[in-house]
């Protein structure tokens, strides 16, 4: 089923990018008309914008080069992304036996294999509710960008799914792309609707909804969790922005178990009869 939904996932995204280049030309133009739009808006105010003009850093044509960049680093996201999903996939399927030997009560209570058995329970429940969170705020998404009638609905919703699992961070990649398309197709009312609304849809889920089974099965605060990420993100990259608050929670765990170790060998020993 991993397999299947993987080559699913890259036909997507191959095709929905395949589509989008094809109206380069397109974007490139009505990007030129909001630039001499501004440009003249300027200048109707009475700013010089002689020296604006001249620069290269705003000319469309650099625009259009950085707009490329950003998307082909989304691309390069999603390609670690979907790496590390897989090995979490595969590492999971191998707790799994762990845990039915667990039930069974093969291993001792205080066994290594008890203790990787909890940690992999809390690795299942957060990627549980990062995907059912992230499946919410991906559908509403969708469902806007549909309404608005902003080109690859899809492609943009497909994205804030994998990018949900990036706390805060990806939400910023989520609304990015298609306010950009929204404002070369349509001008910046409907940018800001887009923004607006994937703003309204993600603050719903993201601190209506998710914080009430995060919170009850973790006790992680907000700043704890964004910290994770910064953290996490430095030393390992876009792979650490990914896995940083799975990351988090298994060294909480370690500390936990630690702990107990510690309290285990302080505790005074009964005196013999």
């Amino acid at each position: 089923i991993v397999l299947i939904l993987t080559i699913i996932m890259t036909t997507t995204l191959g095709l929905a990018f395949n589509k989008m280049a094809a109206k380069v030309p397109f974007y490139k133009e009505r990007l030129s008309a909001l630039y001499q739009s501004a440009l003249q808006y300027l200048t109707s105010k009475g700013i010089v914008v002689g020296e604006l003009n001249s620069l290269e850093l705003l000319s469309p044509d650099k625009l259009i080069s950085t707009g490329y960049t950003f998307i082909n680093g989304i691309v390069s996201t999603f390609s670690n992304f979907a790496f590390v999903f897989l090995m979490m996939v595969f590492i999971l399927i191998e707790f799994a036996d762990m845990h039915v030997k667990a039930e069974r009560g093969e291993y001792g209570e205080d066994s290594w294999q008890m203790r990787f058995n909890e940690i992999a329970n809390d690795l299942e429940k957060y990627m549980s509710i990062t995907a059912l969170t992230g499946l919410m705020s991906s559908v509403g998404y969708v469902i806007l960008f549909v309404v608005l009638g902003i080109d690859f609905a899809i492609l943009w919703g497909f994205l804030s799914f994998f990018f949900n699992f990036i706390p805060t961070i990806g939400f910023i990649l989520t609304v990015i792309p298609p306010a950009l398309i929204a404002l070369l197709e349509y001008g910046w009312v409907y940018c800001l609707i887009v923004v607006v609304g994937v703003t309204v849809i993600n603050s719903i889920v993201e601190y209506g909804i998710r914080p009430r089974f995060i919170g009850k099965e973790f006790n992680m605060p907000i700043l704890v969790v964004f910290l994770s990420v910064l953290f996490w993100g430095l030393v390992l990259g876009p792979i650490g922005a990914i896995l940083g608050v799975p990351m988090t929670i298994t060294a909480n765990k370690v500390i936990d178990f630690t702990n107990q170790d510690i309290e285990k060998g302080a505790a005074p020993k009964p005196e013999a009869t």
